[in-house]
C-alpha cells in the first residue's frame, strides 16, 4: 500500500473514532484540536480540503491537492466510508467538470 495512503487511512480512522465520541458539549474541543468542521447531527461529516490542510499543518504530509484528491475514495472505500464529490458552482453545467473537494461521512 501506499504512503500516503496509508498516512491518510490511519488519519480518517482516527478521526472517525474521535467523532463517535463527539457531543454538543465536546465538539468544540474536537474541531479546535483538529482545526476542521465536523457537520451533521452526529458531528460525523467533513470536508476533504479542510482534512488536506490539516494534515499538511499538523502531520507534515506534503501531497498537492490534486494528488489528494485521488487518494480519498480508494481511502474511504477501504474504510467503508462514504464521501459525495464536490465541484465549483461555476462548473456545474460542464460535463468534464473537476473534482474540488469531497463531503466524507466518517461513520
Amino acid at each position: 500500500m501506499d504512503n500516503n495512503l496509508e498516512f491518510l487511512i490511519n488519519t480518517l480512522s482516527e478521526l472517525r473514532y474521535a467523532s463517535m465520541q463527539a457531543n454538543e458539549h465536546t465538539i468544540r474541543e474536537l474541531m479546535h484540536k483538529y482545526n476542521m468542521l465536523f457537520l451533521g447531527s452526529k458531528f460525523n461529516s467533513i470536508y476533504s480540503n479542510e482534512l488536506l490542510h490539516y494534515m499538511k499543518s499538523n502531520r507534515n504530509f506534503n501531497l498537492s491537492d490534486d494528488e489528494f484528491l485521488k487518494l480519498i475514495p480508494k481511502a474511504c472505500k477501504i474504510l467503508n466510508m462514504k464521501y459525495t464529490e464536490m465541484t465549483e458552482l461555476a462548473n456545474l453545467s460542464n460535463l468534464n467538470r473537476k473534482v474540488s473537494c469531497y463531503n466524507i461521512i466518517l461513520w
